[in-house]
C-alpha cells in the first residue's frame, strides 16, 4: 500500500470510529479493521490474539490484545476513559491502563513479554517501548 492510499484509509477508519468505542463490544472489531484496512494485514485473526487469560492474585485478568509476531500487548479502554488516569479495577485498586498492562506482563512467561505496550481508548493511542517503559512514544 502506498503512503497516500494508507493516509486515505486511515482517515476513513478514523471517520468510521468517530464517536464509537465501547470496550467490551467493539474492541476486537476495531483492531481487526485497523490491521486490515489501515495496515494491510491479511488474515488479521491469525495475527492477533484476543482476551488471553492471565492468573493474578487468585483471580483472572484478560489481556485485550496480543500480537506475538511483533510482541505487542494491547490494553483497550472505552472512549470515555483517560489513558493517563487511574481506573478502579475489580480488586479495588486504581491503575492507569499502562499499570494494568504491567500487572499482566508480570504474570506472563518471559518469552511472551511484550516489546511494546499500546494503550488505546478508540480516540488515542499511547505506545510504550518496554526497553524504556517510562517514556511514551
Amino acid at each position: 500500500m502506498h503512503d497516500k492510499e494508507q493516509k486515505q484509509k486511515a482517515k476513513a477508519f478514523s471517520e468510521f470510529w468517530k464517536d464509537k468505542g465501547y470496550e467490551k463490544g467493539q474492541s476486537q472489531q476495531f483492531w481487526i479493521q485497523l490491521l486490515t484496512d489501515v495496515y494491510g494485514v491479511q488474515n488479521p485473526s491469525e495475527f492477533i490474539e484476543f482476551e488471553d487469560q492471565v492468573h493474578i492474585d487468585k483471580k483472572y485478568g484478560f489481556i485485550d490484545g496480543y500480537i506475538p509476531a511483533t510482541k505487542v500487548l494491547i490494553e483497550q479502554k472505552s472512549m470515555d476513559k483517560d489513558l493517563r488516569k487511574g481506573i478502579r479495577q475489580s480488586d479495588g485498586s486504581v491503575l492507569n491502563p499502562f499499570q494494568q498492562a504491567k500487572k499482566y506482563i508480570a504474570e506472563l512467561p518471559l518469552s511472551r513479554h511484550p516489546k511494546y505496550v499500546i494503550t488505546c481508548n478508540f480516540k488515542s493511542f499511547l505506545i510504550y517501548n518496554m526497553e524504556n517503559p517510562n517514556r511514551r512514544t
